[in-house]
């Protein structure tokens, strides 16, 4: 009697088809801005008028043989049809969560077909508004809480499980970047420094930019630290803890920067640094 999630997902899907050929007519016809405002008002009349006339459906809940009633079974003026249609815009804000409530329905209701009192059924259904009781239902606020809770687990699982790694990446890539230029710049300066006559090559012999001397050899800068070595300097790169995730040397002679990983982090960026 009342229809599947998937059949109702299927017909959003057809529906779906429809808009994104009407975008792509309209966007050789007009600008961007005037397309999004006449789809979304095709978009509202499409539905209103189609689920308010005797099809009670649009194009695809037609083809899935589905459509919409009010609570009585009855058919939808075009007022209630339109607060059908803003009423989706709660569940589209809860990811979708408030759609597939209906999968836990026994009536199979949506979030957006309990705020506007309707509900979607076989095509052949035929109610008798005589023979209908009202039945006690669950807040549709209580409903809607539970739904944005939900949405809200979601959004915080993608974060840990796909935004926070992609995130962690891109800082030390970042920091990467950082170092080797503070790397490359100090050794070049040490080098030309200690050829003035005079001078200890085996002390820091300037100041530098966000950098604080800790001892005549090292200097703590943000997020890492250089010492002066026997024929290079090595820069050791720290993580928020503080704990070692590489170390880059940079020798006088001209040669290549080595890596050394002192973490599974630390291995990403050296592999990384030696493609």
């Amino acid at each position: 009697m009342y229809a599947s999630v998937w059949k109702r997902f299927f017909a959003f899907l057809i529906d779906a088809v429809v808009f994104v050929i009407l975008f792509w007519v309209l966007a050789q016809l007009m600008d961007n801005a005037s397309v999004s405002l006449v789809l979304l008002v095709i978009i509202w009349l499409y539905y209103a008028l189609l689920e308010s006339s005797p099809l009670q459906a649009s194009l695809g809940k037609i083809i899935m043989g589905i459509k919409v009633v009010d609570r009585r079974g009855r058919r939808l003026s075009f007022w209630q049809a339109t607060e059908r249609i803003f009423s989706k815009l709660v569940t589209n804000v809860t990811f979708y969560f408030g759609f597939f409530i209906a999968a836990f329905d026994k009536k199979k209701r949506t979030l957006h077909d309990r705020i506007s009192h309707s509900a979607v059924v076989s095509k052949r259904v035929e109610f008798d508004p005589d023979d209908y009781e009202e039945e006690e239902e669950a807040s549709f606020t209580f409903i809607t809480v539970v739904s944005v809770l939900l949405a809200l687990v979601f959004v915080a699982l993608v974060v840990l499980a796909v935004a926070l790694p992609q995130y962690q990446k891109t800082e030390r890539q970042v920091q990467l970047s950082r170092v080797l230029t503070a790397l490359d710049y100090a050794a070049r300066t040490q080098l030309k420094d200690s050829q003035t006559p005079g001078a200890d090559p085996r002390i820091w012999l300037r100041k530098y930019k966000n950098c604080q001397k800790i001892s005549p050899e090292k200097l703590s800068c943000s997020g890492f630290e250089l010492v002066l070595e026997p024929g290079g300097v090595k820069a050791h790169a720290r993580n928020h803890a503080m704990d070692i995730l590489y170390t880059l040397y940079y020798p006088f002679d001209g040669g290549p920067v080595e890596c050394t990983a002192l973490s599974s982090q630390g291995a990403e960026i050296c592999a990384t640094l030696n493609n």
